[in-house]
């Protein structure tokens, strides 16, 4: 992992730790918020991902064909010792080819 990836993984534990005690800082208690039938606006979510599940599933041409590119061009890397006067080896480069 790089320095970047691991700040960015400590930073987005941080901000996850800090909402959690914020969230549990409240005086949370177990009973419901809302009176009433709320219950219809989850089933109108799950109902509308049903159809538009059965609608992508009933469309004819959904596979689409893979497209190759036969004038693209080829890069080819190869590491190459780096000598020095004296013919020691004193490291390794990469050299690129396009064909």
């Amino acid at each position: 992992m790089t320095t970047f990836k691991k700040s960015m993984t400590a930073a987005l534990a941080a901000l996850t730790l800090g909402t959690a005690i914020l969230a549990s800082a409240g005086g949370a208690e177990a009973r419901p918020r809302h009176r009433g039938m709320h219950w219809g606006v989850g089933a109108g979510v799950v109902g509308a991902l049903a159809v538009g599940g059965l609608l992508a599933a009933s469309a004819s041409n959904a596979y689409a064909e893979p497209v190759y590119e036969d004038d693209a061009p080829i890069r080819r890397c190869d590491l190459v010792e780096r000598v020095n006067r004296f013919g020691e080896v004193i490291g390794h480069r990469r050299v690129c080819s396009v064909y």
